[in-house]
C-alpha cells in the first residue's frame, strides 16, 4: 500500500490518486523454491506489481527507475530520453 513520496528524503503522505505521479512496476515471479505453497502442476508464478508514488514537488523534478535491481529515484536531468522521443514533432508509440 503506497504511504509515501517514494523520495526517500521527503515525508509527504499519500492521500489522493490526483495528486502527485502513480508508478507501476512489474517484477518477474521468483524461483521456485521446490517447497510448501509452491504452484503445483506446472502453471505459472504470477507477475507482482508494485506501486510507487511521488509526490507533486517531487515528481516536477524526479522520476523513479530500475538500477540494480530495486526501484530508485533520479533527477530527471539525469534520466535518459530515447533518441526519436527526443526530437521535435516525434510522436510516442
Amino acid at each position: 500500500m503506497l504511504s509515501k513520496c517514494a523520495n526517500p528524503v521527503c515525508s509527504a503522505s499519500f492521500r489522493f490518486l490526483h495528486e502527485g505521479k502513480v508508478f507501476s512496476v512489474t517484477l518477474a515471479p521468483r524461483p521456485a523454491s521446490k517447497g510448501p505453497g509452491d504452484y503445483l502442476w506446472g502453471s505459472p508464478m504470477p507477475r507482482r506489481v508494485e506501486y510507487y508514488w511521488l509526490c507533486d514537488n517531487c515528481a516536477r523534478t524526479m522520476t523513479l527507475v530500475w538500477d540494480q535491481g530495486r526501484v530508485a529515484v533520479r533527477p530527471l536531468s539525469l534520466v535518459k530520453v530515447p533518441e526519436a522521443a527526443s526530437r521535435p514533432g516525434a510522436q510516442a508509440a
